[in-house]
């Protein structure tokens, strides 16, 4: 928000430097962004009057003015067109300086002396954006009641010093010069004037034979009305002019000026239709069925039942709190107004302002909260300016329709309670007296309690917590006393999930995998990319950033392959990376929130197969103490139907592995091979075994066998190694597969497998009579289950 500072000091006698009172103001928990000067470069520019106008004998482009300055006269030499005899302009004397730095002195055009030369807007160094093509392209004509020979720098507040506020959402009193004044003077400790309203007496009410309101919604806690007529519309005074270019206001005309006036100066928006454009002896505030408004800046916009709306009874004249209608604007032949002091719920202003994508100065008020009783003082506050400068009469009488009267909060403030949440010692008459700087009444109900009411403004006021901040911030923050923390501490730790997870992704990092973070957003393209049909547990995103993170992601895979893909494509020629993050999936219980499972995926392309992923898979679940897990060939649809596996322990799955389908690389630009496995955190940390415990090294020597087993070629060696475990009691040490062999003496369809068996016991050295039972054993299961033999 824009604060004019010499705006301010009429409210507030600020005497110190503005970047002093801006230290001050944002100490005090008003932030100020900057402080810029208007114009900081111009000097030596007064006002003149034109007494005489006469073309140049030299040149026919320019003209020579006689000017009066007040104290004397002097000629100047000009090219502006828009000069004429009358006119006040500002005149840049020997000696001046412009905006932009530019020295003024005495100079010859065409054997005539000019003794200085007229200033434009942007000379001037005014905001150029607030004002029309037609104003720009001259030199500024001044009223015609400006004095003359007055420092331009005093009269277009040139010298003003323009505060950018930062506020939050929670203080919407500050939206306005008088809020800012409070906070000025509660910071400073000084007293703080009032504003003037209409206060009239007024003996009848007229105003009732022309208008009625009625409010159908509650989402208008209030609407006030005034009615006036209209003398004139022209421009408005120069001192409102520049008050509100340098709010940040372009001046439109001397009643909409008025009404921004009003909305600078106490924060309440008003509005102003022309009465006899409305076509109805009424305004009704509700909501309606009418599908179109064109607003004021002759834009048509569509509107549903939702948002509410001011009406004549029948069709909308404006949108509440947002902007008004084109069918009731204020135009030169406007002879009634009526003029609207509303207040509209925050909540039901937001949203229709965002489905309009229309955000105005009234909207960002009332988005924040405007306090119901300002209404009424905004509209009497407005008439009286209206009188003031001559715009219009009053017709008498005020409506003011206000179903629900708020009556103000009050909160208790235990002095104790108070030192000892924020940590210093305060008086109770201290805490009081900083209270009742910030406009609050205070009141002793014993002792140490106060007992606060808090003005309407103040809507961030509701709990005793936040009394205790007004106070805080008063105070100064830099004089509370820094203390060491109290009370009990604890060692902090990681917990045994979050040391499973370092140990993985030390165990990754130490075979040369990359650890990549992507976003937990996909979409359908991506997901139809791995060959598969969508899921019905997907979760859409209600507000997606685009169509590309559109979906909540239930699988890891797509977004490893992306990473292959760039990567890939970057001319990197391998490349071996993990990821450990959550999927999510839709939850089959009504009502509950979704799952989130995390998942461990690994990738590589380049330089390795589908064992060597395999392999790092294997040590990865041995690190984790998972002992003999099974691959079972299966799997998902974006694997390759031949190299796949899925990876059980003890029944549980845990994850799948394999090399990517041919459709897939396709789809992602892979490269020809490349290979990923995903397993479940959840279930390799509930299968895993962190507890390791030493072993003595063994006292009694090993005994080998080798077996060469004769059985099907379709039948998976795991299965194998899973039999010869099971019926080895608990002396078998190793088992290793050394050799497969199909070929030669060997049946079609069959294929040897070929196992090294190490056995040894801790209590004794083993010999035939332990041994060969066992293999007996095993070969007479593998016969049973696989119809296997030794081989001769």
């Amino acid at each position: 928000m824009l604060v004019s500072l010499n705006w301010l000091k009429e409210f507030v006698d600020i005497k110190m430097s503005p970047y002093d009172f801006g230290e001050a103001l944002t100490m005090s928990g008003t932030k100020v962004e900057t402080l810029t000067v208007v114009s900081e470069n111009v000097a030596n520019i007064f006002t003149g009057k034109i007494t005489k106008i006469e073309p140049h004998p030299n040149a026919d482009k320019l003209t020579v003015c006689t000017v009066d300055m007040g104290a004397d006269e002097r000629v100047i030499v000009t090219a502006a067109k828009n000069v004429f005899e009358g006119a006040i302009v500002p005149v840049a004397v020997d000696g001046a300086v412009l905006a932009n730095g530019t020295k003024i002195g005495t100079n010859d055009f065409r054997g005539l002396l000019s003794h200085g030369m007229f200033c434009s807007i942007e000379e001037l160094g005014m905001n150029t954006d607030l004002f029309s093509k037609e104003i720009m392209e001259g030199i500024l004509i001044l009223p015609e009641n400006t004095p003359l020979g007055m420092d331009a720098r005093e009269l277009l507040w040139l010298n003003d010093v323009i505060i950018d506020v930062e506020l939050t959402a929670n203080r919407s009193d500050c939206q306005s010069i008088i809020g800012i004044a409070r906070e000025a003077s509660a910071t400073l400790d000084l007293p703080m004037a009032g504003v003037t309203t209409y206060d009239t007496v007024e003996s009848t009410n007229q105003i009732a034979d022309y208008l009625s309101v009625r409010i159908e919604d509650p989402a208008c806690p209030r609407y006030v009305a005034k009615m006036l007529k209209v003398k004139k519309i022209e421009a408005s005074p120069l001192w409102m002019q520049i008050k509100l270019q340098n709010s940040g206001v372009r001046p439109i005309n001397n009643i909409v000026d008025v009404t921004n006036y009003v909305m600078l100066e106490l924060g309440q928006p008003l509005h102003a239709f022309d009465y006899d454009s409305l076509q109805s002896q009424e305004i009704v505030v509700k909501t309606t069925t009418n599908k179109k408004i064109v607003t004021l800046d002759d834009k048509e916009r569509d509107i549903d039942e939702t948002m509410l709306m001011i009406t004549n009874g029948k069709v909308p004249v404006a949108i509440a709190g947002v902007m008004g209608g084109e069918n009731s604007e204020i135009t030169e032949k406007t002879s009634l107004i009526v003029l609207e002091s509303a207040n509209f719920n925050k909540g039901s202003v937001r949203i229709t302002a965002k489905k309009l994508g229309l955000r105005t100065e009234a909207s960002s008020r009332f988005e924040k909260g405007v306090d119901p009783e300002l209404a009424g003082m905004a509209a009497l506050r407005a008439t009286q300016l209206l009188l003031e400068i001559g715009a219009c009469e009053v017709i008498e009488g005020l409506i003011d329709v206000y179903p629900s009267v708020a009556s103000l909060k009050k909160v208790n403030l235990d002095i104790n309670w108070f030192n000892t949440f924020v940590g210093i010692s305060l008086t109770i008459d201290e805490i009081a007296k900083m209270l009742t700087r910030l406009f609050f009444n205070v009141e002793k109900s014993s002792d140490y309690v106060l007992e606060v009411e808090v003005p309407s403004y103040r809507l961030d006021i509701d709990l005793k917590e936040d009394l205790a901040e007004e106070v805080v911030r008063i105070f100064g923050y830099d004089m509370i006393p820094g203390t060491i923390m109290g009370g009990e501490t604890m060692v902090g730790g990681k917990t045994p999930v979050q040391k499973f997870e370092d140990a993985l992704k030390n165990i990754l990092v130490g075979q040369g995998y990359y650890e990549t973070l992507t976003s937990s957003f996909t979409s359908e393209k991506r997901l139809h990319g791995l060959n598969s049909q969508l899921e019905d547990n997907l979760i859409p995103l209600i507000n997606p950033l685009g169509e590309e993170n559109s979906i909540m992601r239930h699988t890891l895979i797509g977004h490893q392959l992306e990473v292959i893909s760039l990567n890939y494509n970057r001319k990197n020629p391998f490349g071996r990376f993990f990821e450990l993050s959550n999927t999510y999936r839709k939850n089959t219980k009504s009502g509950e929130l979704p799952i989130e499972e995390q998942k461990l995926a690994i990738s590589s392309y380049g330089g390795e197969d589908y064992f060597e992923l395999k392999g790092v898979v294997e040590l990865l679940l041995e690190q984790s103490g998972i002992k003999y897990p099974d691959f079972i060939a299966g799997g998902s649809d974006y694997l390759h139907p031949g190299r796949k596996a899925e990876i059980f322990v003890d029944g549980i799955k845990l994850g799948e592995i394999g090399e990517i389908h041919p459709v897939v690389v396709k789809n992602y630009e892979l490269p020809k091979r490349c290979y990923v496995c995903q397993l479940s955190f959840e279930a390799l940390f509930d299968c895993s075994s962190l507890d390791n415990k030493f072993t003595d090294l063994p006292k009694f020597p090993a005994s080998n066998r080798d077996l060469a087993i004769l059985l099907k070629a379709d039948i998976p060696a795991a299965a194998v190694e899973t039999i010869i475990r099971k019926n080895s009691g608990d002396i078998l040490e190793s088992i290793d597969l050394f050799d497969v062999y199909t070929g030669a003496q060997i049946p079609d369809g069959y294929k040897s497998l070929a196992y090294a068996l190490n056995f040894r016991h801790h209590g004794r050295t083993l010999n035939d009579n332990d041994i060969n039972p066992v293999i007996e054993q095993i070969l007479g299961e593998l016969k049973r289950s696989f119809d296997a033999q030794l081989r001769e």
